[in-house]
């Protein structure tokens, strides 16, 4: 399911700050914030995805101290960048590298992974079928469907999982939900390897 980088908090960030927290952590994803404020996440895979910023909490004895949590996914290590930074004295605290460690999927995510759908024949017959039995019409354009999407790892569903996508978890995927504009869901779910830029399998409902 796709998640806002703008996380919610009791006295969260200001835009400043968040931009602030971006450019002390990753200046080269100052582009990605600016494009996710005004809603315009293009369709591509960045090496680098912003994938969250929140404000961090900070002990009692430090009221006017704002701290950041700036999180990326590294899609050329397939890691979790994590970043703390300290917006009083303009500082990057600490970082650091983790794999496994996967947060919900961005809206430039999501878009990736509805495109490679429908940009793979195979899938798209699949889907094509699936909308032509439920509904008795013709699937002609992305846009007569409605897609949610969330981040998938191996340890949500062990069993039925193909060699493609046993690799879910330490690389980024997405388990796709297709359903009509009415709200009727797909019996088939496409898991997407965000990684490797292709559908590796249908899950069945």
């Amino acid at each position: 399911m796709s998640q806002n980088i703008f996380a919610k908090d009791l006295d969260p960030l200001s835009p400043a700050e968040l931009s602030q927290a971006v450019s002390l952590a990753a200046p080269e994803q100052t582009t990605q914030l600016a494009a996710r404020s005004a809603a315009q996440a293009p369709a591509v895979a960045h090496e680098l995805e912003l994938l969250l910023v929140e404000r961090r909490p900070v002990d009692k004895e430090q009221p006017g101290k704002r701290l950041a949590d700036v999180y990326s996914y590294d899609y050329r290590n397939d890691e979790t960048i994590h970043s703390i930074v300290d917006l009083n004295t303009q500082e990057r605290l600490e970082t650091e590298r983790v794999q496994n460690l996967q947060l919900p999927l961005t809206a430039n995510e999501l878009a990736r992974a509805s495109k490679l759908i429908f940009n793979d024949a195979e899938q798209l017959s699949q889907i094509q079928t699936e909308y032509k039995r439920i509904t008795g019409q013709t699937l002609l354009k992305p846009e007569q469907l409605e897609v949610k999407a969330f981040v998938f790892t191996t340890d949500t569903l062990p069993e039925g999982l193909n060699a493609a996508s046993q690799h879910c978890g330490i690389q980024r995927c997405a388990q796709v939900l297709l359903y009509t504009h009415d709200s009727v869901v797909f019996e088939i779910s496409p898991i997407v390897n965000l990684s490797a830029g292709l559908v590796t399998q249908n899950i069945s409902f």
